[in-house]
């Protein structure tokens, strides 16, 4: 009986052996050629391993998903002239792996953002992004990561959309459900970010997240009405305030309301837009919350 387990633990062993090494010699050889091919400037006809992938897998699906991730992570330091074409070759890595384990979460953060280096690679991300999140619907970090890249291109009635779909997914961090609210300040729609938040306040028993939402209502609240005197101030004298003291100085604002977020507003001639100090640090940061 030892002997027999023995012998099938190593008939186990060496079929995994065997069919990584084919995977991983599969994928090395299609980027070998598609190298070759670049470097001759001959027309490109690229299948993407997605494509064949659980033909070839068959019963070792697993072991398959892990080679093409592998395989992926590796291609990103590879070198192409044509970074379109280097992108969808690693971008075939990862959704061939994705196919056949939905639950590789990484594989999309790699495909969708890592390597989503410039507006064309952003584009090609959020498609990837979009194609592949109906294999794992309920994973927050997807569509979190498409507004993520809506946001990097200045979108952001999209990250908005994308970020309140997340926030409704199991396991998503609680921020997300009033984040979308600072988006549509972004977007130039403080009154639809007012909105969101109150509907958000009927719907929310956390404390601690209904403090957060009232923090933020309150801070919106306050642009939107400061944005108004903006714009009495130019209906009075023909021309933007240089400040919100110009507009103080005049009387047509009593006084600046308190900053909830501690940071003061400000007027920002150049774009035309109310803005509050604290928050323009977080953006600097990368936290726009």
């Amino acid at each position: 009986m030892d002997n027999k387990c023995f012998c099938f633990s190593k008939k186990g062993i060496l079929t995994f052996v065997l069919f990584s090494v084919c995977i991983v010699a599969i994928a090395w050889a299609s980027s070998q050629l598609q190298k070759v091919r670049i470097q001759n400037k001959e027309k490109i006809v690229y299948d993407s391993p997605a494509e064949y992938a659980k033909l070839i897998a068959g019963n070792f699906q697993g072991i398959f998903a892990d080679a093409f991730y592998i395989r992926g992570i590796l291609a990103i330091t590879d070198e192409y002239e044509d970074r379109a074409v280097w992108q969808k070759w690693v971008e075939g890595n990862f959704a061939a792996a994705l196919i056949l384990d939905p639950r590789l979460i990484e594989a999309y953060f790699f495909a969708g953002i890592v390597i989503a280096r410039d507006e064309a690679g952003i584009d090609s991300g959020i498609a990837f992004l979009k194609q592949y999140y109906a294999l794992n619907p309920k994973q927050w970090r997807i569509p979190y990561w498409i507004g993520f890249n809506y946001l990097q291109k200045g979108e952001y009635l999209m990250a908005a959309k994308y970020y309140q779909e997340a926030a409704v997914l199991p396991s998503a961090p609680p921020f997300l459900k009033s984040n979308p609210a600072m988006l549509y300040y972004e977007a130039g729609s403080p009154s639809l970010g007012i909105m969101y938040l109150e509907g958000l306040l009927n719907s929310v028993n956390d404390p601690k997240q209904l403090e957060w939402i009232t923090i933020k209502l309150e801070w919106l609240k306050h642009i939107m009405f400061l944005e108004k005197k903006v714009q009495e101030f130019k209906t009075v004298y023909g021309v933007m305030p240089r400040s919100l003291t110009d507009m103080l100085k005049a009387g047509t604002l009593r006084d600046i309301p308190a900053d909830p977020f501690r940071g003061g507003y400000y007027f920002d001639a150049q774009s035309g837009r109310v803005k509050s100090r604290l928050i323009d640090k977080s953006k600097r940061g990368g936290e726009l919350r």
